[in-house]
């Protein structure tokens, strides 16, 4: 009679189970426990299992308005002998606010809260201004607004002196992006933006990439180190945490001409119709927190 009140028992805990999907986790910790925004962090959730059970771990995570979701494909229910099993998932970096963390299994479907927990604010990013110059058909980048205005003045100053009605002047091109001063407060996932610039060709040239950087400062004579323009996110595979825009790159393909030049743009219209008219797209080179 024990035997079988226990086979009723297992029963009904297994279809209760499969009425309403396996159990989630419970949120064991994150690491650093207040990660600061667009700081990489890592989440890790406890299950009580059965022994022997698939542990696949965390397959995707999912980032929405105030919510972050683990999904996970298998979580078995336990009956004896059970065991502590954890799961781990990265997050590459979310704009600040309180944020609900869930658990999703996949199959059979079931959705628990975990949690909550809290992203503090990165300090305060500034504009990067871009500029153009009709006369040479350059773009060009600067966080610094004195330099901004001087650029502006100066052919401002040339127009009136020479008395050229024709526009050969650099001009402000568009919103530009948001980055951090060279030096100052800033995120701890900002990286340096390196400038350099080119007399063979005329042109400056902006990198958070340290290889790309140091290749390009070994080749002497053709490239000038400027200091750090600015700091700023960098993608991850191509991709900007949440909370940030893309800033793509593009290049005019006019070397051999003596004549290279690069812009960076948030539009990615912009960016189709430039590619569209022969210029080169060179994907996402900064992220610029929205």
């Amino acid at each position: 009679m024990q035997l079988q009140h226990a086979a009723r028992l297992g029963i009904a805990l297994f279809a209760s189970f499969c009425s309403t999907g396996w159990a989630t986790g419970t949120l064991e910790s994150i690491s650093p426990e207040q990660p600061e925004a667009y700081q990489t962090f890592t989440i890790t959730i406890k299950h009580i299992e059965s022994p022997g059970s698939p542990n696949p771990g965390i397959v995707g995570v999912r980032v929405g308005a105030g919510t972050i979701t683990l999904d996970d494909t298998f979580a078995r229910p336990y009956f004896i002998n059970s065991e502590e099993r954890f799961k781990t998932a990265t997050i590459t970096g979310l704009p600040a606010g309180t944020y609900s963390l869930k658990e999703r299994i996949i199959s059979p479907e079931s959705i628990g809260l975990l949690g909550e927990f809290t992203v503090t604010p990165a300090p305060s990013a500034q504009p990067v201004f871009a500029l153009y110059h009709s006369g040479i058909n350059h773009y060009f980048l600067t966080a610094s607004p004195a330099e901004r205005d001087f650029l502006l003045e100066v052919d401002l100053v040339w127009g009136i002196v020479d008395e050229l009605q024709i526009n050969l002047d650099w001009r402000v091109v568009d919103e530009g992006f948001k980055a951090w001063p060279a030096s100052g407060p800033a995120p701890a996932a900002a990286k340096p933006v390196c400038r350099l610039y080119s007399p063979l060709v005329n042109t400056h040239f902006y990198s958070a990439n340290t290889a790309t950087c140091d290749s390009l400062k070994q080749q002497t004579g053709v490239w000038i180190d400027e200091g750090i323009a600015f700091r700023a996110l960098a993608p991850a595979d191509g991709t900007c945490p949440s909370g940030t825009l893309p800033v793509w790159r593009l290049y005019n393909n006019r070397f051999a001409q003596l004549d290279s030049n690069h812009r960076y743009l948030i539009s990615q219209d912009t960016y189709r119709h430039m590619i569209a008219n022969g210029w080169i797209g060179e994907g996402v080179a900064f992220c610029s927190p929205e």
